[in-house]
């Protein structure tokens, strides 16, 4: 867990009733509910605002079941998956180029997303030569770093949405601040100061 005073151990980040799960279920059970006032859906349409009732049972079970959604200790990142036969994608550090994290607030709740840039199991090969891109290649050349060049050659980009979980961006950039200092935090994530930690990068070298 991450206490008050910093880190001490793991940070678990599970599904919970966020405020943007809370408008989804909400609208989507009012809409559900006027179709069955009198005299407002035509006989013919036979309650066609049914079709919603799934997203919203989905929206309820994935905000109260309290799954984990991510995991961060000693060993590296674990990305859960909402259904539990399947495997949940464990990253170690080693391989951990960079965590990204966005959000956007809304007058309806906050929408953010996770992404891990991990190195490829295997190297990627390089591209032919492109004449008609030469050009580009030597301007962005002094533009990028060239050690953000290097170590973001061939990753692999790993995706959560967290909009239905109950991430805090601070206690995920302190536990990562503790276990992986080496690792780029961009986005929001890398708007987060934290003291004794190696500078963040909120620049995204990708595009």
């Amino acid at each position: 867990m991450v206490a008050m005073g910093g880190f001490t151990g793991a940070y678990v980040v599970r599904h919970g009733w966020t405020r943007a799960g809370a408008s989804w279920f909400a609208v989507t059970a009012l809409l559900i509910g006027v179709g069955f006032l009198p005299h407002v859906e035509p006989p013919d349409l036979d309650h066609i605002e049914l079709v919603f009732s799934p997203f919203a049972l989905w929206t309820a079970a994935v905000c109260s079941s309290r799954r984990k959604a991510v995991r961060v200790d000693k060993r590296g990142i674990t990305l859960h998956r909402l259904l539990p036969l399947r495997a949940p994608e464990f990253v170690p550090w080693a391989d951990v180029v960079a965590v990204d994290w966005s959000g956007d607030d809304h007058f309806w709740g906050r929408t953010s997303s996770l992404t891990v840039h991990r190195r490829a199991a295997r190297p990627v090969p390089a591209l032919p030569p492109v004449p008609g891109l030469e050009e580009l290649d030597a301007y962005l050349a002094t533009q990028v770093d060239p050690g953000d060049a290097a170590a973001f050659r061939g990753v692999v980009r790993l995706g959560r949405g967290t909009t239905l979980s109950d991430l805090d961006p601070v206690r995920l950039a302190t536990a990562m601040a503790v276990l992986a200092p080496e690792v780029r935090r961009f986005g929001d994530l890398g708007d987060v100061p934290c003291p004794g930690a190696a500078p963040a990068r909120p620049a995204d070298p990708l595009p």
